[in-house]
């Protein structure tokens, strides 16, 4: 079958048929990366929703905290 077809031709199957591993590869690793995405948001979710709960003084020594001073 492929003495029929043009160097062309086989290229072009070629770089398709890289072109399908890699993305099989990239949706692959997509697919183990979305949970813990999804778990690093809960977590800055709830960092947020306890930081409007802080008094003054406590608001003050994390930006302190976070400041390095």
């Amino acid at each position: 079958m492929s003495e029929g077809m043009s160097e062309k031709v086989r290229k072009i199957l070629r770089l398709e048929g890289r072109a399908s591993t890699l993305l099989a590869r990239y949706e692959s690793t997509l697919a183990d990366i979305e949970p813990a995405k999804h778990r690093a948001e809960q977590f800055k979710h709830k960092a947020r929703a306890l930081k409007v709960t802080l008094s003054a003084c406590e608001l003050s020594a994390l930006r302190r905290v976070r400041s390095g001073v």
